[in-house]
């Protein structure tokens, strides 16, 4: 009869110990998933990467030529032609006179032809560096953005998962802790 007392001890201790084990088990994948969830909650609420350049403009698309000037030059050739005619009228100058006059004016206006497209050429050829300086911008914008995002996201999966790891590690131990004291009490 004794055999039966001592039996029915031993597997009321296996029940207890497999009790308590379990119950550090459950305590154990508790503890994992808190603090996974703590972690995706960090991820999940973090500000989001940005791109310094978005929004920016070429500002050299929209230039403007200096007409004015033009302008004033073409006014001043047409009045000094036109005093020109006047005193070679009044000195009764020849036809051959107002032929070279008009030769000269001819000139002075295709030279104010010109500035005005080498103003405009020089606008466009800004607005194509502004352009291309902006496309540069705006990819290293994509780059920084994609890089910073690519960076957050290593170091929290890495951070995740020394975290598990260390707390797995943790659990087992104190699991093999538990396991030991009650072979221990056993021996005893």
């Amino acid at each position: 009869m004794g055999s039966k007392s001592n039996d029915g001890k031993l597997n009321a201790k296996e029940l207890k110990r497999e009790e308590d084990i379990q119950t550090q088990r459950d305590k154990g994948v508790a503890l994992i998933k808190a603090k996974q969830k703590a972690l995706d909650n960090l991820v999940k609420n973090r500000q989001p990467a940005i791109n310094p350049y978005a929004g920016m403009t070429n500002q050299m698309a929209n230039l403007g030529v200096a007409t004015q000037a033009a302008e004033f030059q073409a006014e001043q050739t047409d009045i000094a032609l036109a005093n020109t005619l006047d005193t070679m009228a009044a000195s009764g100058a020849g036809a051959g006179g107002a032929t070279a006059l008009a030769q000269a004016a001819l000139q002075s206006k295709k030279g104010i032809s010109a500035s005005l497209e080498q103003q405009e050429k020089s606008n466009q050829d800004k607005a194509a560096a502004g352009a291309q300086a902006l496309q540069t911008k705006m990819a290293e914008g994509e780059k920084f953005k994609f890089n910073t995002t690519e960076t957050r996201q290593n170091a929290d999966i890495d951070r995740a998962a020394t975290k598990l790891d260390n707390t797995e590690q943790s659990v087992m131990e104190n699991l093999n802790a538990f396991n030991t004291s009650y072979v221990n009490e056993a021996q005893a």
